[in-house]
């Protein structure tokens, strides 16, 4: 397990099939994600089963609040190079009970610290739609800087959206105190 503040990210386990399931077929949150499309239950049982056993190039967690061990959300490092201690991430909320709580700042914190502390990681990036705002907010003020913009890379919704590239390297950690 990996402490934060408020979470722990911890190894999936076959009993939380049930929430990704939920959670990957909830609109609010794929809205948020690559992901288009209704998941099949066992399409999510498979994918966990899979994130039980990564390959070199990937870590994947279930977020837990620390005060009562609820499983809230997901996340992962993946595509890590180690030659160049490059590594993309993503991170969810999914539990809404969470929501707007400070649990995703934290697991951020938490990812990124164990990321360049432990993993010896040099950057850490992430993809975010230009209009998930909140995302984008809270990853610039924990230290993220945008790299790039993928123009009209996404199509969702009707439209085309830009794909924001957000990286935070290991010289730059976001400080230790939670931001508000």
């Amino acid at each position: 397990m990996i402490a934060g503040d408020h979470v722990i990210l911890r190894a999936f386990e076959v009993g939380d099939a049930d929430r990704c399931y939920r959670w990957m077929n909830d609109p609010n949150i794929v809205r948020t994600l690559k992901s288009r499309y209704p998941i099949a239950f066992q399409n999510e049982v498979e994918w966990l089963e899979r994130a039980m056993r990564p390959s070199e190039s990937e870590r994947h967690f279930a977020v837990e609040r620390r005060e009562d061990r609820a499983h809230i959300g997901n996340a992962s490092i993946h595509d890590i190079d180690w030659v160049s201690r490059c590594a993309w991430f993503g991170l969810f909320i999914g539990e809404p009970s969470a929501w707007n709580r400070g649990f995703g700042n934290d697991a951020i914190r938490t990812l990124v610290r164990f990321a360049f502390d432990e993993m010896n990681l040099y950057k850490l990036r992430i993809n975010v739609f230009d209009y998930n705002d909140r995302a984008t907010h809270l990853l610039l003020s924990v230290g993220f800087v945008q790299e790039g913009k993928l123009v009209n890379d996404f199509y969702r919704e009707g439209a085309y959206h830009d794909l924001l590239i957000l990286s935070i390297f290991r010289d730059s950690k976001p400080p230790a105190q939670v931001v508000p």
